[in-house]
């Protein structure tokens, strides 16, 4: 399939959601329409699934690769509408019977969602069997066909289906909230923005940063990540925080041991007070459950004790190797593996602890001032306000497998 004028999308979980599902919808088209942007769209409706009309042939590499940013989409399928009736079909598919038909067996496949229409499902296929049968001489096989013609008919016209990839699937962005993602520059963040995206929340962004004691390379990752991350929600802020004097307070007056998770327990405090300011409902983090010496169950829950609002762990269950799977591809491995000096690294304790409590954290915090470091740390946060990345050319975006 190298161009495309029609395109059908499926949807999975928007047909479970009752009278609500109406909300949803305008969101999705909303999204697709974002996504498409720039291209000559003519028109995008939802009769039975989406359907969405361009005013051009597109090359389907550039169209695919933009869907497959917008969540709620279930599976992609590249379409020529044949017209309204059997008459226009029959037509068409005697017009085009060898580029259809092309192997020495075949079948027709049918999904009629227009009950209105005067054919079934079961007699189009009978016929339009006949017909491809009489124009090219091919056997039928309904088992095991060398070749399978599809067809879709529904309340806005009859299509041809030349092929089904997979959408993202999730819900669309937008009809779940708001959150503010803490953004590392590593591999495990950006992938927890994305699943989180996958089920419907509109993102924020906050990376803290060991300055003025490292370089801002760290800073730079932070914005081309959230700026690829932007291709599924389209604009959002990220605050970025000089973390490394208040570091530097927490090494000089607080066990060696806890260093890490004193330092995630602040990270918490500053961004839950910029969530505030953002109306973010939750915050998200990259954390894997016993990846590291901080992520252990006993760390991670002194951690939240502090939170004053839900912390959201997409990556919780999953191992290193399907986070990287995910990473690379939905494209952000690439900046993620690019060199920098992430903040929980610097002033690395020798011997983390795997199993502090939140008492014996307060305790340690006791020697600290730590709503005064919060509150100065929110106060030197810098905002900016990132668009998406543009889209690379059509030839050089990789087309994921069928489905």
């Amino acid at each position: 399939m190298e161009t495309v004028r029609h395109v059908l999308a499926s949807f999975h979980e928007l047909a479970l959601k009752g009278a609500h599902r109406g909300k949803f919808e305008r969101v999705l088209r909303r999204n697709i329409s974002r996504a498409l942007a720039g291209l000559p769209v003519a028109d995008i409706s939802i009769p039975a699934r989406v359907t969405i009309r361009f005013t051009d042939d597109l090359p389907w590499r550039e169209v695919h690769h933009r869907l497959d940013t917008v969540f709620g989409l279930n599976a992609l399928l590249p379409v020529t509408y044949v017209g309204r009736s059997w008459e226009e079909l029959e037509a068409h598919c005697r017009a085009h019977a060898a580029e259809l038909a092309r192997g020495a067996t075949f079948a027709v496949r049918c999904r009629r969602s227009h009950k209105l229409f005067p054919l079934t499902s079961e007699e189009i296929q009978r016929r339009l069997g006949a017909v491809l049968r009489e124009c090219t001489g091919m056997r039928v096989d309904l088992s095991t066909p060398e070749v399978t013609v599809r067809v879709i008919v529904q309340s806005d016209g009859v299509y041809l289906v030349h092929g089904r990839w997979p959408g993202p699937g999730g819900l669309p962005v937008g009809t779940s909230g708001r959150v503010l993602v803490l953004l590392s520059g590593g591999i495990d963040s950006p992938v927890a923005a994305y699943l989180a995206l996958k089920r419907g929340v509109t993102a924020h962004f906050i990376h803290f940063h060991s300055q003025p004691y490292v370089g801002d390379a760290s800073v730079r990752k932070a914005e081309e990540i959230v700026a690829l991350l932007n291709r599924y929600q389209g604009p959002s802020r990220l605050a970025v925080v000089p973390f490394g004097q208040c570091q530097q307070e927490i090494v000089t007056r607080c066990p060696e041991a806890l260093r890490v998770v004193l330092y995630r327990r602040m990270m918490l405090r500053v961004a839950a007070r910029v969530a505030r300011r953002w109306r973010c409902q939750a915050l998200v983090t990259g954390e894997s459950l016993n990846q590291v010496a901080s992520q252990t169950l006993p760390n991670l829950a002194a951690i939240d004790r502090i939170a004053r609002l839900p912390v959201l762990r997409p990556l919780i269950s999953m191992d290193k190797q399907e986070i990287i799977d995910l990473a690379e591809r939905i494209g952000t491995y690439e900046l993620s593996i690019l060199p920098h000096a992430d903040c929980c690294s610097f002033l690395q304790p020798r011997h983390p602890t795997t199993g502090v409590s939140a008492a014996a954290c307060a305790a340690a915090e006791s020697a600290l001032d730590v709503e005064r470091w919060a509150r100065e740390v929110q106060r030197q946060a810098q905002v900016t306000y990132l668009q998406p990345l543009p889209w690379p050319s059509p030839r050089s975006q990789p087309l994921r497998a069928w489905a």
